[in-house]
């Protein structure tokens, strides 16, 4: 840590601390997050996990992912330079449009709906799972123009898209699949995605409730809050079908991306960013979606 200057805590954890951090000896000053992992009392299988977060960004540069800069170890801490996202969490920015009694826009609900699926399509590419999707995990720039995916800790690389089967993630974005111990895959990630989408809209959580049993019993059942009925008849249905508890209909992130209503907000946000979803030549297929009900969709990004 000597090479860095800390500035402030901005989190805290169980094991660990995040520091927002100036490099001395960068001329510009640029500011990063320095997330440092206490490596005392911990078991093998977690000091391995941790590990497994390094190698995981390591691999991942694109430009709705955080970015990973470097990682060092002390005695017993582990320390991972990553990118300062300056407009803060999208749970933040929710809380915020909540307090002014004003749903946000539609085109500003798909855009930023749009580069979450983005992101995470690149990742999937790389078969790697989140596991933890929610809007506390999602981060802005400074103009909150741009979202990145961050906070990989209990990401899982598939090994050859195997099923995953742990029980991890925030009991409000779980999977009906998983909350009832069944194996997943990028399907989970996707339902997570749903939430998302419903928050963006609805500025609270799809799904909520007293305690965990009872957050449970509602995703289990599909029985997420009303959609208010401003919002266009696709955007409705959007919703209905990522949060479809049946885990074989839910439509793919292909599916999402290359829809009427999705697919011209991801080629505009592509032209921005300077960068098209992996594998791209093989998505932007108009019509080619195996959701029906995404594919019948008519364009609208009011």
């Amino acid at each position: 840590m000597e090479d860095y200057e800390k500035i402030t805590v901005v989190g805290r954890g169980a094991h660990g601390v995040c520091r927002l951090c100036r490099r001395k000896d960068d001329v510009f000053g640029q500011k990063v997050i320095v997330k440092t992992i206490s490596l005392d009392g911990l078991t093998p299988e977690e000091e391995t996990a941790i590990m497994g977060e390094v190698m995981l960004l390591k691999r991942l540069h694109h430009p709705n992912i955080i970015g990973y800069y470097e990682s060092f170890r002390t005695e017993n801490a582990l320390s991972i330079v990553m990118q300062y996202a300056e407009g803060g969490t999208m749970s933040q920015m929710i809380s915020e449009q909540s307090k002014k009694g004003t749903s946000f826009p539609e085109s500003t609900v798909l855009n930023y709906f749009t580069q979450v699926a983005i992101g995470l399509e690149y990742m999937h590419s790389k078969q790697i799972l989140h596991r933890d999707l929610k809007t506390e995990n999602i981060l802005l720039n400074k103009k909150r123009t741009i979202v990145k995916l961050g906070d990989f800790g209990i990401s899982r690389e598939i090994s050859t898209f195997s099923l995953a089967s742990t029980l991890v993630g925030t009991p409000k974005y779980l999977s009906p699949e998983i909350c009832e111990g069944r194996s997943y895959n990028q399907k989970s990630d996707i339902w997570a995605l749903g939430c998302v989408l419903y928050e963006l809209c609805e500025l609270k959580k799809a799904f909520d409730g007293d305690n965990i049993p009872s957050i449970v019993i509602k995703i289990i059942q599909g029985k997420y809050g009303s959609v208010s009925s401003h919002w266009s008849s696709e955007l409705h249905t959007l919703i209905k079908s990522i949060l479809d508890v049946n885990e074989k209909t839910r439509p793919l992130l292909k599916d999402l991306l290359t829809c009427p209503l999705i697919l011209p907000v991801c080629l505009s946000i592509n032209l921005d960013l300077g960068s098209l979803p992996a594998t791209s030549n093989k998505k932007v297929q108009l019509g080619k979606s195996n959701s029906k009900i995404l594919r019948t969709q008519a364009v609208s990004s009011r």
